[in-house]
């Protein structure tokens, strides 16, 4: 990860003490960084739309229990949708206190980046995690490069094809 590109966490619960024991033990070891607590999800959706001009890498931690009202929601999986519609490209890990949580996710065609148990080894899991999440970031955005360069490339043998055509053609 380049040492510069700023990475903004958001985390998603209704409990204020999850929100702030999460808050006082997360250390993802990078130094430029933004965690952004939120109990209510109408307030992070609108703080997500705000950063969309952001292109920076965005992970989205939320409590599979977190509900909203306004939205009619009950469940971290019924949010997936209202998230992705505002930024694709974003990472999101459901906290849960199940293991087989993923198994409710499957009829959906918008995946999560991650479900992640919450039991004593947590922040063990967490961090290789969030590498990983920065790592596939990094890896799209290459790719991405990838093929404009190559676009571009192809384009400018084509005009010089074209140009060296007419100018054969011309002198001939």
């Amino acid at each position: 990860m380049k040492k510069n590109e700023h990475i903004n966490f958001y985390c998603v619960d209704n409990d204020l003490l999850s929100l702030d024991s999460f808050q006082k033990n997360f250390h993802p070891g990078y130094d430029n960084f933004t965690l952004n607590t939120f109990n209510s999800v109408q307030s992070f959706l609108k703080k997500l739309e705000n950063d969309t001009k952001n292109k920076n890498p965005k992970i989205v931690f939320m409590d599979n229990l977190v509900f909203s009202r306004g939205l009619k929601t009950k469940t971290a999986l019924e949010l997936i949708s209202p998230i992705k519609n505002i930024d694709k490209d974003i990472a999101i890990v459901i906290f849960a206190d199940s293991d087989n949580l993923d198994l409710n996710a499957t009829s959906s065609n918008i995946k999560v980046s991650a479900f992640l148990k919450k039991d004593m080894h947590f922040f063990v899991k967490l961090y290789p995690l969030i590498n990983r999440l920065i790592s596939e970031y990094e890896l799209r955005k290459k790719e991405k490069t990838t093929k404009i360069v190559t676009l571009i490339t192809l384009i400018l043998i084509l005009v010089s094809a074209i140009a060296f055509g007419i100018g054969i053609t011309i002198y001939s």
